[in-house]
């Protein structure tokens, strides 16, 4: 069965081995490139103010191809598990129910849950292996420019680094195999599982993850020199945005507010902040009302923290559909 299992995954397979061993080529190419960038603007030599280097070393990123293939390697730890839960989860099942030779398989000695075991192992640890290679070999290369920008921990990139990525993989892969045995069919069940993984990857930073730790929260007095935005909108209502984060942290809130706790919000004084004043007379009255930053984040060293719980919550959904598809195996499938 092992080897039945091996010589229907075997293109698949090989297909994967020479797409991970170009963008291996690719990463080891620029990577050069990108110690060179390190190296040359003072960055790696730099132990205590670093800011002029760093954005000597970012500006240089971003005028070349280092920025492209950052912000492709962004996208394909994303597209990476969907296309594993579409073309090599979805057709498992699926495919086999279509064609109706999982019935030869079942007439044969081999049990239904063997059947199934075997199949899943097989795909399940090429799908772990795949997604761990790609997560370390983009996470290695991006090493230098995700330490400059201290964007791993915002959600656009948290789910692209460290083993976040293994967990999208075999959630997707059993998300596939699930959704094809129970439509038969393969491209619907493709087109379902697609669907799924999406909602799942957005609802995840939108709702879920930034309760997976405790979240800091501070409230210190507004550094009237380091403001983000100072808006006023429409009947003076205005808004009022600190500048001042922890370097890596991904910020949940961040608003001024009055000395008895309530969120600042105007109105705006018409004779410092009307039209014919100048923004430093606004500011200069803002600083005046004694206001204070209240800020809610989740600071750099919570980012493996993070990362187990949000990997253990994708494991333990791909082990509950990887139980329920055992079931329907032995108890519906027909």
């Amino acid at each position: 069965m092992i080897w039945f299992a091996w010589r229907q995954f075997r293109t698949q397979t090989w297909i994967t081995i020479c797409a991970l061993a170009v963008i291996a080529v690719a990463l080891a190419a620029a990577g050069h490139n990108l110690a060179d960038l390190w190296t040359s603007s003072g960055a790696a030599a730099c132990h205590n103010d670093c800011s002029t280097p760093v954005s000597t070393f970012l500006d240089q990123v971003r005028s070349g191809v280092n920025d492209k293939v950052y912000n492709f390697s962004l996208g394909l730890m994303y597209v990476v598990p969907a296309l594993i839960g579409i073309f090599w989860g979805a057709p498992l099942i699926a495919r086999e129910l279509e064609t109706g030779t999982h019935r030869l398989a079942f007439n044969q000695s081999i049990t239904r849950t063997r059947w199934l075991a075997t199949k899943l192992t097989i795909i399940g640890s090429a799908t772990a292996a795949t997604a761990g290679l790609l997560s370390w070999a983009v996470t290695a290369w991006a090493h230098h420019i995700d330490h400059a920008t201290g964007n791993v921990l915002r959600p656009q990139y948290f789910a692209a680094r460290g083993i976040v990525p293994i967990g999208y993989a075999l959630f997707a892969l059993v998300l596939g195999v699930t959704m094809g045995m129970l439509i038969r069919r393969t491209v619907p069940a493709m087109a379902a599982t697609l669907a799924v993984y999406i909602a799942a990857v957005v609802s995840m930073p939108l709702w879920i993850r930034a309760h997976l730790a405790s979240a800091v929260r501070t409230t210190t007095p507004l550094d009237l020199s380091r403001i983000g935005r100072l808006s006023i909108m429409p009947h003076g209502v205005m808004e009022v945005v600190s500048g001042v984060t922890p370097h890596g942290a991904w910020v949940l809130t961040n608003t001024s507010i009055t000395s008895s706790g309530r969120v600042f919000t105007g109105p705006a004084s018409a004779q410092f902040c009307g039209e014919s004043e100048g923004p430093d007379t606004c500011l200069k009255w803002v600083g005046s009302l004694g206001l204070r930053q209240d800020l809610t984040y989740q600071p750099a060293s919570h980012f493996w923290p993070l990362q187990f719980a949000e990997t253990g919550i994708f494991m333990a959904v791909a082990i509950l559909l990887a139980g329920f598809c055992f079931w329907w195996t032995r108890r519906r499938l027909t």
